[in-house]
């Protein structure tokens, strides 16, 4: 599934005006998409506009772009033992760009990012025709 085999999706925020933010993000996802969990630096304006306007879009695409599922919900920024368990399990922190931030294994130094998954849309041609898979 293209959730599940992704390990990258761009991130849109709003701050509290509805003014945009997106970002490319590495993520952890699941094939049952009831969440979606990224690290990145405390003082980003995606923390910002999470703290004004905690709620997320998710874009994952197949590399084709022919196929493109949004995932969006409710967000979170943990903190504590919670994020120290999606710390552990996240992939790809060697490389990531919030390394360039601070290269410590330290999680409490990072925010974590975690939406729960109200809405999703499924999107693929012909016609971009997208589909409603499931809302809250």
């Amino acid at each position: 599934m293209l959730v599940a085999e992704s390990n990258r999706a761009l991130l849109a925020t709003a701050d509290g005006s509805g003014k945009p933010h997106s970002t490319y993000m590495n993520v952890l996802a699941d094939s049952s998409m009831e969440e979606v969990v990224s690290i990145t630096a405390p003082d980003t304006e995606k923390i910002k506009n999470l703290k004004e306007n905690p709620y997320a879009e998710w874009m994952f695409s197949s590399s084709s772009l022919e196929s493109v599922v949004y995932l969006s919900g409710p967000t979170k920024i943990l903190s504590g033992e919670e994020a120290t368990q999606y710390w552990d399990s996240m992939p790809g922190k060697s490389k990531a760009y919030y390394r360039h931030y601070c290269d410590e294994d330290r999680p409490e130094m990072f925010a974590i990012i975690r939406t729960r998954v109200e809405k999703i849309l499924y999107c693929r041609p012909p016609g971009y025709r997208k589909t409603l898979v499931y809302e809250l």
